[in-house]
């Protein structure tokens, strides 16, 4: 494999661990989380049963806010550091401007290649990107992953996709034939084939790749 995509919340950082320090015991812990659902429920309700909680903070408030309460991976940066130096290596994530923050905190901005957030038009390289007016996407949309394959110049096979969410990142990246390796959060769906590797670490990258 030449190439190495990653997704960023929840596999390149711990992000339960980042709202529990964004949290600071201010609402039962366990109630969070169910309201968060990992992320995946919208904003404006999530920030609705806050403000119900006393705790007021806006949609695009709180982004920021979970942002400054990333931190580092243990061995994450030297081993991307390692991997970058043989394989072309970029983060596909959905969200906004805030995501480039946490990468930045997961002391992962200055040595991965190239970053793809889903709320920013895609990069318009020369010769090989995409003519202005090209609409942003999301995961699980293919359109997503097919911008980061076509940027890494290397076909789907040569490629791995690594992810913690089992819909979003790891079977919509197989169905494009990219090799999935799932950063191991929760359980995995029965009905869902399963990825190729497991991982529950970033250091175990290497011994992959």
């Amino acid at each position: 494999m030449r190439a190495l995509l990653l997704d960023l919340d929840d596999t390149l950082f711990d992000r339960t661990a980042a709202l529990a320090r964004w949290n600071a015991d201010r609402v039962p812990f366990p109630w969070l989380l169910e309201v968060d659902e990992r992320g995946r429920r919208s904003r404006v309700a999530f920030c609705a049963d806050l403000a119900r909680r006393g705790i007021p903070v806006t949609p695009d408030e709180f982004p920021h806010q979970l942002a400054a309460c990333v931190e580092p991976e243990a061995g994450a940066r030297e081993t991307i550091q390692r991997l970058a130096r043989t394989h072309r290596v970029a983060v596909v994530t959905n969200g906004g401007p805030a995501q480039r923050t946490k990468l930045a905190n997961a002391a992962l901005a200055d040595v991965v290649h190239a970053v793809f957030v889903s709320s920013e038009p895609p990069c318009h390289d020369p010769g090989r990107g995409w003519p202005p007016g090209t609409p942003c996407v999301a995961k699980p949309a293919a359109a997503m992953f097919e911008r980061a394959l076509r940027w890494a110049e290397v076909p789907p096979e040569d490629c791995l996709f690594v992810g913690d969410d089992p819909v979003v990142d790891l079977a919509a990246a197989a169905a494009l034939d990219m090799t999935t390796a799932w950063r191991v959060r929760g359980s995995w769906p029965r009905e869902l084939a399963r990825p190729r590797y497991e991982i529950h670490a970033i250091a175990e990258l290497e011994a992959i790749l």
